[in-house]
């Protein structure tokens, strides 16, 4: 039940509301059909207090006491009831049948005996179309040209209609209603199309047939709604004058109403000049608003051909980044030979101090300096990092007179040849991460654009049977659409946000389709509308513990950690210890974390995720090395990887057994190539994992020492697994920690339906 504010639409609800019970209550002079009504409105959720009013109200029109007492006795009956129910958030649902029979029970009793049997038919009658009144009031009030309505509800609207009739002929009469029924019928053939207008007819041609018993009436209106109909789209105005030729030739020349008086010929125009007055923007505003409403085909088709326009560019790009990879590939320098090297730098060691010096022509004479013999003098220098004395030859400390020149300039060069090695490897190492980078990007976007290429498989059947469900239980939307992938059932709805309600929305759909449902995803498209998509939601979940201290006398700890949601089902927990501790091994667990995780977050491939990883930690200035464990679960197939670069083993926790998972790779930057140790497992309800930094596995002593400690453990809880672990692993230090200490669990379990 909404919080009620008095503002014109309340005030406007409130009327119409009096109004419709007045003309039930109209059916027959000892009717009270508005029991039914008021029930429904309150189904609705309508504030108690206004809905009595507007029940208790037109008992006031030809009043007697014991009718007004019995509205009274069943207002103040059924509205409690309703307002703690709402104030609780419970579903109304079958007990509307005991509440109807509430609020009509003191019309039974209290109407004497001589009107029981009449009051007891009414009364169960009462309690059968407080059901169909409900759909009614949900199109009239809720709904009202917002919303498509399901079939049972535009039954039940004509039912309803069928009886507000009946009530209005009672109160004014044959001609009123006729005015009705054809300014109705002229709206109709504005708004809805051709069908729609003629059905309307023959609906409202049932009340004044029952009455009657003449059935000429149907005759007559749908005459009027295919008059109508034939000049809707031409002039407004000929619209208007056809009803009215229409009308005249049943009034006056067939005589089906009766005698014929020139005063009925008014009953015929005014509606007529009700609908030329009325501005044509408002039709065309209320056409354009349940046009929407329709099967969007169209639409549709227009999605998946943007989709496939979409996947041909992705292509395209993909194709760009892969092109960028093999360019690089290809661009890739080969370095040049030893022996090359070394003799470009003997011959500058003879351009810039032989050539410069007095004997030189006498040496050259003598085909000296030797330069095999100056090349495996250099050789000597750059596997040593420089040269000296010793490492010259006898004959060439013999026959050169300048020895300390050519050590000097020997030194030079290979200082220099040290930079430029340095720096070749770093471009290199550039290269090769912006080639892994290229080949990431480019199987992302491959992906993506296969996904794109896909047509929508939509499913009409689904789509009924959710919508269905939907309408059955009183959920109103805007649109729905079903799709059928490879990753199940996917169902997509458009609310307006002040009528949304995830967790019954959730539940109608999952028993519709028979499976579990979850919403996946909430858009907002506008200030007032949103849209909720569902998809089928893994039997298992997960919780989690952590437990953390840092090294005792360190300002900072080494250790970080992640917890990365890859979808509603995937997640990926990773575990970082930086070398050491401190700030710089924050910073390096840290910086490897977010990587890790910005990466899978963009969906590129695992092992191209490590290897950029790698190589960026690599070829950093300083050296930085992060030992990681990673963790990376799938609820829906119920299976785990597990990734291990240079971490201790890990646990799996079961009733059974306890397993341990090693892995013997080298932390992340410290060579090129990586080789992390990867595992995939089966998950099952009631593993837990535990992962431990170094700081942990090394106060314990060994795995064993683990295992043993945790087969001692009771509660599987994974906080105070995680607690536990931490303090038992401190108590082995005398509570000071000798590095960064952390603790991570996960638990599996079964979702409580």
């Amino acid at each position: 039940m909404r919080k009620f504010k008095l503002s014109y639409q309340s005030v406007l609800k409130t009327v119409l509301s009096a109004t419709l019970c007045l003309v039930l209550n109209g059916v027959h002079e000892k009717s009270f059909l508005s029991a039914s009504f008021f029930i429904s409105i309150l189904y609705i959720g309508f504030n108690p207090f206004t809905s009595a009013l507007a029940f208790i109200l037109p008992f006031f029109f030809k009043p007697t006491i014991y009718r007004i007492f019995s509205a009274l006795l069943g207002a103040l009956a059924v509205c409690p009831v309703f307002t703690v129910m709402r104030r609780k958030k419970r579903e109304i649902g079958g007990k509307i049948i005991p509440l109807s029979l509430l609020a009509v029970l003191p019309f039974i009793i209290l109407g004497g005996k001589e009107n029981l049997t009449f009051n007891a038919v009414q009364g169960a009658l009462s309690i059968v179309l407080s059901l169909i009144f409900v759909s009614s009031s949900r199109v009239i009030f809720l709904k009202n040209f917002k919303y498509k309505c399901a079939v049972n509800e535009l039954v039940c609207l004509a039912l309803f209609s069928v009886i507000l009739g009946l009530g209005i002929i009672n109160l004014l009469g044959f001609n009123v209603y006729r005015s009705i029924a054809i300014f109705t019928l002229l709206c109709c053939s504005f708004i809805f199309s051709k069908g729609v207008t003629l059905v309307t007819a023959v609906t409202l041609a049932f009340s004044p047939s029952i009455i009657s018993f003449n059935f000429d009436y149907f005759a007559s209106l749908s005459l009027i709604a295919l008059s109508a109909c034939l000049f809707s789209d031409k002039s407004k105005f000929l619209t208007a004058i056809s009803s009215i030729f229409a009308d005249l030739l049943f009034l006056a020349v067939f005589k089906i109403y009766g005698s014929f008086y020139y005063l009925d010929v008014l009953y015929s125009v005014a509606p007529a000049c009700l609908f030329l007055f009325l501005p044509s923007k408002l039709y065309s505003l209320l056409k354009k608003q349940t046009d929407s409403l329709g099967e969007l085909y169209l639409t549709r088709h227009a999605v998946n051909r943007t989709r496939l326009a979409i996947s041909q560019k992705l292509y395209e790009l993909a194709g760009v980044f892969g092109q960028m990879k093999r360019g690089f590939e290809e661009l890739k320098r080969e370095r040049s030979s030893g022996d090359e090297l070394f003799l470009r730098m003997a011959d500058e060691v003879i351009m810039n101090v032989c050539e410069s010096c007095p004997s030189f022509e006498i040496c050259k004479n003598k085909r000296l300096p030797d330069t095999d013999e100056l090349k495996n003098i250099i050789s000597v220098g750059v596997a040593k990092g420089r040269i000296s004395l010793i490492d010259l030859t006898k004959k060439f400390v013999s026959e050169c007179g300048y020895v300390n020149s050519v050590i000097f300039e020997v030194n030079s060069l290979i200082a220099k040849y040290a930079e430029k090695v340095k720096e070749a490897e770093e471009i290199a190492g550039g290269k090769e991460l912006i080639t892994m980078q290229s080949a990431g990007v480019q199987g992302v976007l491959k992906n993506l654009a296969l996904d794109f290429s896909k047509s929508l498989s939509l499913s009409d059947k689904l789509e009924k049977t959710v919508s269905d469900a939907l309408h059955k239980k009183g959920v109103i939307y805007k649109e729905i659409m079903v799709l059928e992938n490879d990753c199940g059932i996917e169902v997509t709805l458009t609310f307006d946000t002040e009528l949304i309600n995830l967790q019954k929305t959730e539940k109608i759909v999952s028993e519709a389709l028979g499976l579990k449902m979850s919403v996946a995803l909430r858009t907002s498209l506008s200030l007032t509308t949103c849209a909720v998509t569902l998809r089928p939601a893994p039997v298992l979940d997960a919780a989690f513990g952590l437990a953390s201290t840092k090294k005792f006398g360190s300002e900072k700890s080494g250790d970080t950690h992640s917890l990365v949601k890859i979808d509603e089902g995937k997640f990926m927990v990773c575990l970082s210890d930086g070398m050491g501790s401190g700030d710089e091994a924050c910073r390096t667990s840290g910086t490897a974390i977010s990587l890790i995780e910005s990466f899978y977050k963009a969906g590129i491939d695992g092992n191209a995720v490590l290897g950029m990883v790698n190589k960026i930690l690599a070829i950093g200035t300083d050296e930085s090395f992060s030992a990681m464990d990673i963790l990376s679960v799938n609820l829906f197939n119920l299976s785990c990887d597990f990734i291990k670069i240079g971490s201790p083993s890990s646990f799996i926790i079961t009733d059974q057994s306890i397993r341990i998972v090693d892995g013997s790779s080298l932390p992340l930057g410290i060579l090129d190539d990586l080789k992390p140790t990867s595992l995939s497992l089966p998950l099952a309800e009631g593993t837990t994992v535990l992962m431990v930094t170094d700081g942990i596995s090394d106060a314990f002593g060994s795995s064993t020492d683990i295992i043993n400690y945790l087969k001692t453990l009771k509660s599987l809880n994974p906080q105070k697994l995680a607690d536990d672990v931490l303090n038992y692993a401190l108590k082995q230090e005398n509570g000071r920690a000798r590095d960064d200490m952390t603790a991570v669990c996960v638990r599996i379990f079964k979702k409580v339906s």
